[in-house]
């Protein structure tokens, strides 16, 4: 079977759609890709409709659907009627083209691409004091290197005396940086590029990171310690040196993102473009 996927010649991610389903694709079949109709092939496969339809071949004509303007019904072209089948991206249309259009002649088949090209962002945990002390909760910090949790999360040590333990992390696959230029006037700069603000201290008596923190909105994931928990209530506390409440802590941190990545974690090119062929060797003759 040859299968011509007919993209425009601009438009960015319909380009890219059509680049990423050739790929697959054509490991089953032959494959090309063009901007024309090749009444060559057995099937045209147009993407998206609106824009690359012009009208019926002597080919098996596909459409891959996107979606119509405002979602109004008005917007569709009457010579979309004379495509041999409709590929909708969502259920929404395929609903919608019922009320005109055979049922038998369209599929939802919805597309996406997670792995490799999309792996699942890491929530960035900013340090914001000197290392070297215990009482910073150096120990600490080193001591939590053997845990599975933190290679799910990007470290950034705003602060000198963290070179053993970014080290140590980085040599353990764990991303991890250190900041050591201490110009308080670039702190509020530095805080923008965390999603959490980490304290690890033994003890404090403050610190006065948790208020900065708060001024630009990031939790705080807290040991117990200083005015943390009592005069200023945090996101998270653990009791100091507890490796296992800081670990159940980023682990809770960590369930809600790996269920929004698990909603669309089956969708990718290789099965699209199967789905695609099996409909393909089912309609064409």
């Amino acid at each position: 079977m040859k299968v011509n996927i007919v993209t425009v010649s601009s438009g960015w991610i319909l380009q890219k759609i059509a680049e990423r389903i050739q790929v697959p694709l054509s490991k089953k079949c032959d494959c090309t890709l063009s901007h024309t109709v090749d009444n060559s092939a057995d099937v045209n496969y147009y993407i998206d409709i609106h824009n690359c339809y012009k009208g019926k071949t002597s080919t098996f004509d596909i459409g891959y659907f996107t979606h119509l303007d405002q979602d109004s019904l008005r917007s569709i072209q009457p010579h979309w009627l004379s495509l041999d089948h409709i590929v909708h991206m969502c259920s929404r249309y395929y609903n919608r083209f019922k009320d005109f259009y055979p049922e038998e002649k369209m599929s939802v088949i919805l597309t996406g691409e997670i792995s490799p090209i999309f792996s699942m962002k890491k929530p960035v945990l900013g340090i914001f004091q000197r290392g070297e002390f215990e009482g910073k909760g150096y120990n600490f910090m080193l001591s939590l290197l053997p845990s599975d949790i933190i290679n799910n999360f990007k470290f950034k040590f705003v602060g000198k005396g963290w070179d053993e333990i970014v080290n140590a992390y980085n040599n353990a696959g764990v991303d991890a940086e250190q900041y050591t230029d201490e110009n308080y006037e670039d702190y509020p700069s530095l805080y923008d590029r965390v999603d959490y603000l980490l304290i690890p201290s033994l003890w404090e008596g403050g610190p006065m990171s948790v208020v900065e923190a708060y001024a630009k909105g990031i939790p705080i994931i807290s040991s117990n310690v200083g005015w943390v928990g009592g005069d200023v209530p945090v996101d998270y506390i653990f009791e100091p040196n507890s490796i296992i409440q800081l670990e159940s802590i980023l682990n809770d941190i960590m369930v809600p993102i790996k269920k929004r990545r698990a909603k669309v974690e089956y969708l990718n090119y290789e099965g699209y473009a199967s789905k695609l062929y099996k409909l393909l060797c089912e309609k064409v003759k």
